[in-house]
């Protein structure tokens, strides 16, 4: 059985964990399988990441962690790492539809994508510290990046289990509704209608370290050129 499942209509991916019985947790196998998918996407505009069994992650699979050596613990960190700033990178707008419950690196699975769904009665947390842990894969600059340090330094040093009230009220949950996987798919069918070249371009300049306005000029000029980009400005001017 497939760990990760996807389908596809017109520009829009839906990419599913499917490991209901252990309410999805994030094996390596199951991080290898996502990535291939993503990159086996082509002319795809939006990606909808949810889970299977209506709960969106559990996290990291600790029965992996725990028969790990501590190089294979550091190399689980490093491959889940890797894969969250692809995912942040990847060449599309990614929502992720969180349903049931997101904690640690479930949450930041979530987190690397560009918008988030959840219901208000949606669980998450950065839970490690309750664990004895940390986040190891680029949860809490996240956090801090889309929210505050503040905000990080809450969800990361309580280690409180949110509901997505709360989370949205601090701003790391963009919507609210009660159904979140169909309001992602309502929110990509009209995200998937702009253009793939000004995606691309935007998700560039907010990835770079210290945006750049040098970049930011490059990039405009480019898409200026491009034939979807001319052929909607005419349209526009014509109105």
């Amino acid at each position: 059985m497939s760990l990760v499942k996807v389908e596809k209509r017109d520009k829009v991916a839906r990419v599913t964990l499917n490991r209901p019985e252990k309410k999805n947790a994030l094996s390596p196998a199951v991080i290898g399988e996502m990535e291939g998918v993503l990159r086996s996407l082509e002319n795809v505009s939006v990606v909808i990441v949810s889970g299977e069994g209506g709960f969106f992650s559990a996290g990291g699979d600790l029965s992996v962690m725990l028969s790990a050596a501590e190089d294979q613990r550091r190399e689980f960190s490093k491959r889940g790492n890797d894969f969250m700033d692809f995912l942040q990178d990847f060449g599309a707008i990614t929502i992720a539809a969180i349903e049931g419950g997101a904690y640690g690196g479930g949450l930041e699975l979530a987190l690397s994508c560009d918008l988030r769904v959840a219901s208000s009665k949606t669980k998450m947390g950065l839970t490690e510290i309750g664990l004895g842990l940390i986040p190891g894969w680029g949860g809490m600059k996240r956090i801090a990046r889309i929210a505050g340090y503040g905000a990080a330094r809450y969800v990361a040093l309580t280690g409180k289990v949110m509901d997505g009230s709360e989370a949205y009220r601090l701003g790391i949950v963009n919507y609210l509704s009660d159904n979140p996987v169909e309001y992602s798919n309502e929110l990509a069918s009209g995200l998937s209608q702009k253009s793939l070249d000004s995606i691309r371009a935007i998700k560039t300049l907010l990835g770079t370290a210290q945006y750049s306005s040098d970049l930011e000029a490059d990039l405009f000029g480019k898409i200026l050129g491009t034939q979807n980009a001319r052929t909607t400005l005419e349209k526009f001017l014509k109105k």
